[in-house]
């Protein structure tokens, strides 16, 4: 970078019963030089655009950029010409995140993130831009003197964003597949989209019908009706073992119409009836998870 490279340290730069800092910064001058840090911190570009110098890689910011930095990553930003920008950063210790990770259990892509040659780097929707924005301003209303509500509110926060927003991230970077059937796959799960099925499929790929059954031989082992299938019975197994509801019900909130094919398609994947699963899994559970279990 061919600049003297400072080390910002949590000591001198976050209230230590805080666990965080918040900075709402205007222009690439209030913007540090090229540094590195041993703590954590993410930040969004609220306005304008700048590039933003990482490890050695020159990339460009705009609007709803959102990047996780990691300790040890080296950065600065740089103007674009005739523009400017203003971030929200967000920094916080090196253990509060460790201790996330840790209770986010072994799923969690903890390893992926921390090892990869370049922060996580993501481009937010508009809404999703301002919803963040929204929680992010929440922070400098707190008073200063309210130290545990900022660290209470601070570790939701964190909570929110690593799950919502970079677990997601690092999945898809290191998935094989599309990311445009990624993304389906993650649409079809909401039940207005399941309930409407294939066609729902159709719309939010923008693919034809033979593309997607190809794609889905090739990456699922079935058919595009197969696997909507198996995300309504997933979803019917839910309901069967977290609500009193009758079968009938769930079968309707599953998108089946008719109860004998609900009842033949959750045999097929399950082995048993759904009756018989209901009992088979309530009879697992602690007693306070039985109470108001339906037959």
């Amino acid at each position: 970078m061919g600049r003297k490279i400072i080390k910002l340290t949590a000591y001198e730069g976050i209230d230590a019963e805080a666990e965080g800092h918040y900075r709402d910064l205007i222009g690439i001058e209030s913007t540090a030089g090229p540094h590195t840090h041993d703590f954590f911190e993410f930040f969004l570009i609220v306005e304008g655009v700048a590039y933003h110098w990482v490890n050695g890689k020159k990339e460009q910011l705009q609007e709803g950029t959102l990047v996780f930095m990691r300790p040890q990553d080296i950065h600065y930003y740089e103007k674009v010409p005739g523009s400017d920008f203003r971030l929200i950063n967000l920094s916080f210790y090196e253990h509060t995140v460790m201790e996330l990770f840790s209770y986010l259990g072994e799923a969690f892509p903890q390893d992926a993130f921390l090892s990869a040659p370049y922060p996580t780097t993501i481009q937010l929707s508009p809404r999703d831009k301002q919803e963040l924005q929204r929680r992010l301003e929440k922070l400098y209303r707190i008073p200063q003197q309210d130290k545990g509500p900022f660290r209470t509110e601070l570790r939701a926060l964190l909570a929110e964003v690593y799950c919502n927003y970079m677990m997601q991230a690092i999945v898809i970077k290191h998935d094989d597949r599309p990311e445009w059937f990624l993304q389906l796959c993650k649409d079809i799960l909401y039940p207005a989209n399941f309930h409407e099925g294939v066609p729902a499929m159709l719309r939010l790929s923008g693919k034809s019908h033979a593309h997607l059954c190809r794609l889905f031989k090739q990456w699922e082992q079935l058919t595009p009706l197969q696997y909507l299938n198996r995300i309504k019975l997933q979803y019917a197994e839910n309901l069967l073992l977290h609500s009193d509801w009758s079968i009938l019900d769930i079968a309707l909130e599953a998108g089946f119409s008719n109860l004998g094919h609900f009842y033949k398609c959750f045999k097929a994947l399950y082995g048993t009836t759904p009756h018989k699963y209901r009992k088979l899994l309530q009879a697992k559970l602690p007693d306070m998870g039985r109470q108001g279990g339906a037959p």
